[in-house]
């Protein structure tokens, strides 16, 4: 079964398939996976994966976003940084960093 996440009315996301590109685990849904790390952007729904075997965080590139209704969701990522305090991640590029960040400090090479 794939994963979706979805933001009703704003976004949804799907993947088929997930490959961790480092140790090659493959899987159809979070058994292997660990997905708390997504980020909501104003591109949509990107999702940020851990392999439960060898802790690689990365984010596929066969998932499909759908943005529904983008002021909507523009809104919403801007409300949700003003609320939470947390950093507001604009684009998957800017999401992409960050989780080549989160690899380095969870292989300690981030000085």
């Amino acid at each position: 079964m794939a994963l979706k996440f979805r933001l009703r009315g704003l976004a949804e996301t799907f993947i088929d398939e997930i490959t961790c590109p480092c140790c090659g685990k493959r899987g159809t849904d979070d058994t292997h996976f660990t997905t708390e790390n997504t980020r909501v952007t104003f591109e949509g729904i990107i999702v940020v994966i851990q392999c439960n075997s060898c802790g690689e965080i990365f984010v596929p590139n066969t998932q499909r976003l759908g943005v529904i209704d983008p002021g909507g969701l523009k809104e919403a990522v801007e409300q949700d940084s003003v609320d939470t305090g947390d950093t507001l991640f604009p684009d998957y590029k800017a999401v992409k960093l960050h989780t080549e960040k989160l690899n380095l400090l969870r292989k300690s090479d981030l000085h």
